[in-house]
């Protein structure tokens, strides 16, 4: 009787220990996940229009010179970082032109992207020096609009789930294979092209992101019509230049954008020309989950799928050492959050609440729990102690002191009544 019911109570503590260690991993976990999946998205996000043909928007300045034209509504504040890194702002807005105003200079410079290299030097990313993979060094690539294509060799404007886009996020994700990075292309269709497409797209960003994506890249093409507007010819090659976006509606916009600023000075150093500008639009793009997420646009409809896949490639070359893979692959450690802490504080609470219950149900009662706490901490601790002095040399390992003697005589050892049988196999295991 005595045995079967030691049993049970061994049996419910550990049940109760687990349940409470399940309860706080889902309280937790759920709480995680709702901190990124869940989030307002903004009227430009749920606006259609974003890429598609036929619709663009004109950027002007005040003397009325185009600055910039993109398949994308714009918004008063909404702003725009030149190819030469002067910065404007929409003041106003006069049917599809955005009125802008200079607002600056921009200093745009590689620094911690790694050591720059110098005539006749070679450096990570350079195509003859690769890259050292690691586990963390894993580059995520999506598309958004899965659907754009390039007119000339898909034959539309538009394939949902099998657009050229794909194709061209296949060269970047080459281009940064065969510099040694790990990069995972997730070619998960989002169609269709509408309001919900990056709504759609969020939970693909997050899936990346949990498969230790350090960088997410939601690669796209422009609609503007005008094929010569994204070419230009570098290294003796004609290539789409590329566009980078960051949605200005989000925690990460700073950093985004400190991000995208690097991406371009790296590339105006290494390839000129091959940056069109950065687009700072509303909206978030997704970029909340990353400071490290960018949106690029590789050329328009109009340009041809090879003329994109080789602008890509170009750009692929200065992502490495911007995001520190070569000289810091450790910088891209995240530091701990107060959400981290409480996570780490759920965890004791639980072991706390199991232990308590665990002690509780073996003891049988308070009173009880209560004195083999009292002698674990009068006899155990003591024991300890004295076990670190035998160890001092000189000392009698055999001889007890005075302090272990006095502990074990005080210690309150609980009465129970025990049948014949119990209290043999209470001391001696068979």
């Amino acid at each position: 009787m005595g045995k079967a019911s030691r049993s049970w109570r061994i049996r419910g503590s550990l049940g109760l220990l687990v349940l409470a260690l399940v309860l706080v991993g889902v309280v937790y976990t759920r709480s995680q996940q709702q901190r990124t999946a869940v989030r307002v998205f903004s009227l430009a996000e749920l606006l259609p229009g974003n890429h598609t043909t036929g619709q663009y928007s004109i950027l002007v300045d005040e003397q009325g010179r185009v600055l910039d034209m993109m398949a994308r509504r714009i918004y008063i504040h909404d702003e725009f970082i030149s190819a030469d890194n002067r910065r404007y702002r929409v003041i106003r807005i006069e049917g599809n032109k955005g009125i802008c105003r200079e607002i600056g200079v921009e200093q745009i410079s590689q620094e911690d992207t790694g050591v720059p290299a110098q005539a006749g030097q070679t450096m990570p990313g350079d195509g003859t020096t690769p890259v050292q993979a690691a586990a963390s060094q894993i580059i995520g690539v999506y598309h958004s609009h899965d659907d754009e294509s390039y007119v000339p060799n898909d034959g539309s404007q538009s394939i949902p789930g099998n657009g050229g886009v794909l194709r061209v996020g296949s060269a970047f994700a080459d281009r940064l294979r065969s510099l040694g990075l790990t990069v995972i292309h997730d070619t998960t269709s989002h169609a269709p092209h509408d309001d919900g497409a990056y709504r759609r797209s969020r939970r693909t960003a997050m899936s990346l992101m949990q498969r230790g994506a350090a960088a997410l890249f939601d690669i796209h093409r422009d609609g503007v019509p005008d094929p010569t507007f994204y070419r230009r010819t570098i290294n003796g090659q004609d290539v789409t230049m590329v566009r980078l976006v960051v949605g200005r509606e989000n925690q990460n916009m700073s950093a985004n954008l400190d991000y995208a600023k690097r991406l371009k000075a790296a590339a105006d150093d290494r390839y000129p020309g091959l940056i069109w500008g950065i687009f700072i639009g509303a909206g978030s793009y997704n970029q909340d989950l990353s400071p490290r997420a960018i949106l690029l646009e590789a050329g328009s409809h109009t340009n041809t799928l090879q003329e994109a896949e080789r602008g890509v490639t170009l750009f692929a070359d200065v992502v490495p050492p911007v995001l520190g893979f070569a000289a810091r692959p450790a910088a891209a450690r995240t530091p701990s959050t107060a959400a981290d802490w409480r996570g780490v504080l759920y965890v004791l609470l639980a072991f706390v609440i199991g232990g308590g219950a665990f002690l509780l149900i073996s003891a049988g009662s308070w009173e009880k729990a209560v004195a083999r706490v009292k002698q674990f901490t009068s006899i155990e601790w003591v024991n300890l102690l004295g076990w670190r002095q035998l160890r001092k040399p000189g000392v009698d390992r055999n001889k007890i002191t005075d302090r272990e003697r006095e502990a074990v005589e005080l210690a309150p050892v609980p009465p129970r009544e025990l049948e014949a049988n119990d209290e043999r196999a209470d001391w001696q295991k068979d």
